[in-house]
């Protein structure tokens, strides 16, 4: 294991990211460079770790001059990573630490499996939000680029196999260093999609609604309707921009600022009464009516009600929802995939804006 590297740098990191860090007890990041995919078959070159220490980010490396070192580099990356609690990487669950562990086990090492250690996986964070990004894909430099994060690194991931073979049957600086620097700059980019994370803090309702009010607009069939425009100011600014919509919601996100459109409904909407053997229903006027005083009626008037005929109507303006997240809930027919509820005055007040704010935000993340 010729060559440890341990070296401060001090990487624009956002204070949120470190800030992110500290919560999480000062993770060590954690990225590998194989020979390829199999830790039964094939080698580790590099385990790279990051971590950040008095404000700089402290960056160690070990490499594997050559095939006898491996078991060497397995065991002073797992002398290293016990003094941690949390370790993150970037799909390091369906890759990384499946491979270190395949690798013990051919090598002879002893598990490092720790139940009690925090593994966060940055690919399944990102992945999360794959219906609010709408990326192609959701590669670790695919996302760095989103969010605006620049690389310096030369080398791609399917080429370090190439440099390390190369520098095998011929050691050149300038190899190594290539491997050294992609290596680094994976360590680097995870500390940064720590950002990530005010998305996150965004949708569980870190937001404060400014303003909310009903607008015209025009159809996809040029006829006019009415829709909700809320403006929010968002308390952990984002990293990226990004536009989402479905068939009911829309929202676009950037920086501080985030808008909500939601088309009002117009027209008499039904509420369900949950008790409907309590219940007589009167077909000419398409309405239930509770026993205690349906019973009074000409019964040539009057049906038993059923569940989807329990309901009585209102008319009004109302807003879709996918739960009934602010009752009470209308519904166009009975069990509709989407309730509604009455828009007026009261609604728009913080409290109930914010809770409907929070719902449309995670049916847009959900993919509804």
């Amino acid at each position: 294991m010729k060559n440890s590297k341990k070296s401060n740098i001090l990487p624009n990191i956002p204070a949120f990211c470190a800030s992110v860090c500290g919560q999480l007890h000062l993770p060590l990041f954690v990225d590998i460079e194989t020979t390829g995919f199999s830790g039964a078959r094939n080698r580790l070159c590099l385990i790279g770790t990051a971590c950040l220490q008095n404000g700089s980010l402290v960056t160690e490396q070990f490499f594997a001059e050559s095939p006898q070192e491996e078991a060497a580099l397995v065991a002073a990356f797992d002398h290293l990573a016990a003094q941690f609690e949390t370790i993150v990487t970037y799909c390091g669950n369906r890759f990384d630490l499946p491979f270190l562990e395949k690798c013990r086990k051919r090598l002879g090492i002893q598990s490092q499996t720790n139940r009690q250690k925090q593994y966060i996986d940055l690919y399944a964070l990102a992945h999360s939000y794959r219906h609010l990004f709408g990326l192609a894909n959701y590669r670790q430099k695919t996302v760095e680029s989103f969010l605006g994060i620049q690389r310096s690194d030369l080398l791609d991931s399917s080429e370090i196999v190439t440099a390390y073979e190369s520098y095998q049957k011929q050691p050149q600086e300038h190899l190594l260093a290539q491997i050294l620097l992609h290596n680094e700059a994976d360590l680097i980019g995870m500390v940064q999609l720590l950002s990530l994370y005010a998305f996150e803090r965004f949708l569980q309702g870190g937001f404060t609604i400014e303003q909310a009010g009903v607008s015209a607009y025009r159809k996809m069939d040029g006829t006019q309707g009415s829709e909700l425009c809320i403006s929010c100011r968002i308390l952990e600014p984002l990293p990226a921009t990004f536009s989402c919509k479905n068939d009911l919601f829309y929202v676009n996100a950037a920086k501080n600022r985030a808008d909500f459109r939601i088309p009002l409904y117009s027209g008499a909407l039904k509420y369900f009464y949950p008790n409907y053997k309590d219940y007589y229903y009167f077909p000419e006027e398409d309405t239930a009516i509770h026993k205690s005083v349906a019973r009074y009626a000409d019964p040539a008037h009057r049906l038993k009600a059923k569940a989807a005929t329990c309901y009585s109507k209102k008319a009004g303006m109302f807003l879709p929802q996918y739960e009934e997240v602010i009752t009470p809930a209308f519904y166009t027919e009975y069990q509709a995939p989407v309730s509604y509820f009455e828009w007026n005055e009261g609604c728009a007040h913080d409290e109930p804006l914010m809770h409907y704010g929070k719902h449309i935000l995670q049916v847009l993340k959900t993919g509804k």
